[in-house]
C-alpha cells in the first residue's frame, strides 16, 4: 500500500489534513504581499490619495463583525446594535409606505348621550407593532385628556373629531413629518380632513401635497419669525396676509394625494376698522361677499358646510379697504383626526412667543385643539453662546404661553433631528444636539408635557452620518433636514410611539 493511501486510511474522518507551506511558496507570494502592504500604507501617508483609501474614519471597519466585534466595549456594541435596529426599522417603514396605509373598516357612527360609557377598546391591525422609541410620560398621565378624546374618535362617536396642532421649524416643512403622521393616524382613527392651510406660502418650504393650492402672488404678508406685527395677530399658522384688492387664493383637497373630500371650508380672517371686502366662492356657486370692516379688532371665521366630497374654494380680496386674512381649514364632518401642520420655517424656538396671548387663546379655542406638538431646535443650534439653562427657560416659556392660552390642551415635545457636520472625511453629530435634547426633555417634564426623543429614535450619536449614507438617503446633504423618505421613517416612529401609549391608556382605563 502506498504512503498516500495509508494516510487516508488512518486519519479520522472529522480531522482536517493540512499541508505546510514551504519556503519556495513564500518566495513566490512574498513580494506581492509586500507590494500590497506598501500600497495601503502609501494611500494613508501621501496627501492627495484620500480617494483611494479603502476605509475612512467614521465608516464601518471592513470585516469588523468577524474581527473586531468581540473586542468592543459594551457601550460601543450597544450603539452599533441600536443603529442596526434603526436601519431595519427604516427598511420596513419604507417598504410599507410603498402602499397606502391599511385603513380600518369604516365603523358605524354611534350616538352617545352625556354620561354614557364608551364601548370597550377594540384592537385594530397594527396596534401591536413594535416601537422603536417610546414616548416619555413622566407621570404617566400627561396625555390622558388627549387620549380620552382620541378614544371617542376611535369609537366613531358622532361629531367627535380629535384636533392636533403641530408647530415646528423647517424640520416639519413641506408637511413632511406631520403629513406622514397624519396619514397613519387617519388610517387608524378616521379621516377628518387635511386641516389648516395658510392663505399663501410665506417661503418656498411651505407646501402641502394633500391640497391643490394656487395663488396669484398678490398678498402682502407678515411671518411670525420676523416679529413684524405689533398686535401679535399671526393666526393659527403663524402668518398673516392682507390686500387692498386683487389678491386671490384657491384651495381644493387633492384627489390623488389625499381623500379628495371635504365637507367644510372655513376662512380665518381679521375684522378691523379699516377692513375691506372678502369675496368667497365654492365650486361654481354664487360668490359670498364678507365685509371685514368692524368698529372693534377681532378674529372672525366664515364657514361653508358642504356635502362630503370634492369641492374647491376661491378666496379673493375685493377693492375698498384692507382685507386681512390668516388661512383656510379643509375639514370633514366624520369622526377621526385632523393634524394641522404649522411650520414656522427659520424660527428659533422663542419666536412662538411673538403671539399675542389673547389672540392665541381665540385661535386655539376656535380650533378646539386637543393636543399641541412642538418640534423646534434646528435653528437654535447656530446660537454659539446658548446654554442649557437658557434654552430650557425659553422652551418652558412657549409651553407656558400655549397652556395659558388653552389650559385644557395636552402638549408633547418632539426633540430635534440629529444634525451632522463634516470633520474631514467623517460625519459627526454636532455637540450641541444632546444639550438641546436634554433641555427640551427637562422643559417638557417641568410643564406637564410628554416627550418624544427623535434624536434617540434616529440612533443617537452619529445617526445623521448613517442616515446620510443609507440607500435611499434619509437625511439631506446639509445633514440637518430629513429627506422625504426620512420624513416617512420619523413619522412612523412617532406614530407607533403615540399609538403604543394610547393602547396602554385604553387597557388601563378600560
Amino acid at each position: 500500500m502506498s504512503e498516500a493511501s495509508n494516510t487516508e486510511d488512518t486519519v479520522p474522518a472529522d480531522e482536517v489534513v493540512t499541508t505546510s507551506v514551504g519556503w519556495s511558496t513564500l518566495g513566490r507570494v512574498g513580494p506581492g504581499l509586500v507590494v500590497i502592504v506598501l500600497a495601503l500604507v502609501s494611500v494613508y501617508a501621501i496627501p492627495g490619495l484620500e480617494f483611494a483609501r479603502p476605509w475612512k474614519p467614521g465608516e464601518p471597519v471592513p470585516f469588523w463583525n468577524l474581527l473586531g466585534r468581540p473586542f468592543e466595549s459594551d457601550g460601543a456594541r450597544e450603539a452599533e446594535e441600536r443603529h442596526e435596529e434603526v436601519e431595519e426599522f427604516a427598511r420596513e417603514a419604507l417598504a410599507e409606505a410603498e402602499h397606502e396605509p391599511v385603513a380600518r373598516v369604516e365603523p358605524k357612527v354611534i350616538e352617545l348621550d352625556e354620561g354614557d360609557k364608551l364601548p370597550p377598546y377594540v384592537a385594530q391591525p397594527g396596534d401591536d407593532k413594535p416601537v422603536q422609541q417610546e414616548l416619555e410620560l413622566f407621570t404617566g398621565h400627561e396625555l390622558d385628556a388627549f387620549f380620552d378624546q382620541l378614544a371617542r374618535s376611535d369609537a366613531a362617536v358622532a361629531g367627535e373629531i380629535t384636533h392636533v396642532v403641530h408647530w415646528g421649524d423647517s424640520a416639519i416643512g413641506l408637511d413632511g413629518i406631520p403629513g406622514a403622521i397624519r396619514r397613519r393616524m387617519q388610517a387608524r382613527f378616521g379621516d377628518s380632513g387635511h386641516g389648516f392651510h395658510l392663505m399663501a406660502p410665506p417661503n418656498t418650504s411651505y407646501r402641502h401635497g394633500e391640497v391643490k393650492f394656487s395663488h396669484n402672488e398678490a398678498w402682502e404678508q407678515c411671518f411670525i419669525i420676523q416679529n413684524c406685527k405689533k398686535d401679535g395677530r399671526y393666526g393659527l399658522g403663524g402668518a398673516t396676509f392682507w390686500s387692498y384688492g386683487g389678491a386671490q387664493s384657491e384651495f381644493e383637497p387633492h384627489p390623488e394625494r389625499g381623500s379628495g373630500k371635504v365637507s367644510s371650508f372655513e376662512v380665518w380672517y381679521l375684522a378691523h376698522p379699516k377692513g375691506g371686502k372678502l369675496g368667497l366662492r365654492v365650486d361654481r356657486e354664487q360668490p359670498v361677499v364678507i365685509n371685514t370692516r368692524s368698529e372693534t379688532v377681532e378674529d372672525r371665521w366664515h364657514r361653508f358646510e358642504l356635502e362630503d366630497g370634492p369641492h374647491e374654494l376661491r378666496v379673493r380680496a375685493n377693492p375698498g379697504g384692507q382685507t386681512r386674512v390668516y388661512g383656510v381649514t379643509l375639514d370633514r364632518d366624520v369622526p377621526g383626526v385632523v393634524w394641522d401642520s404649522l411650520a414656522l420655517v427659520g424660527a428659533f424656538t422663542r419666536r412662538l412667543s411673538n403671539y399675542d396671548e389673547q389672540h392665541l387663546r381665540e385661535q386655539l379655542g376656535h380650533r378646539e385643539a386637543d393636543l399641541a406638538v412642538f418640534m423646534f431646535g434646528g435653528n437654535d443650534m447656530g446660537r454659539e453662546r446658548l446654554t442649557q439653562d437658557q434654552y430650557e427657560g425659553e422652551y418652558r416659556a412657549i409651553l407656558q404661553l400655549v397652556k395659558r392660552a388653552k389650559p385644557d390642551i395636552a402638549c408633547l415635545v418632539m426633540a430635534p433631528l440629529d444634525h451632522g457636520e463634516r470633520k474631514g472625511v467623517r460625519i459627526v453629530s454636532k455637540p450641541i444636539v444632546p444639550m438641546l435634547v436634554e433641555a427640551q426633555r427637562s422643559a417638557a417634564e417641568a410643564e406637564g408635557c410628554a416627550f418624544f426623543n427623535t434624536y434617540a429614535a434616529m440612533g443617537g450619536e452619529g445617526s445623521a452620518g448613517r442616515w446620510y449614507k443609507q440607500d435611499p438617503r434619509l437625511i439631506g446633504g446639509d445633514l440637518g433636514h430629513a429627506t422625504m423618505k426620512g420624513h416617512v421613517v420619523i413619522g412612523e416612529m412617532f406614530y407607533r410611539a403615540l399609538l403604543h401609549a394610547y393602547v396602554a391608556y385604553r387597557e388601563r382605563e378600560g
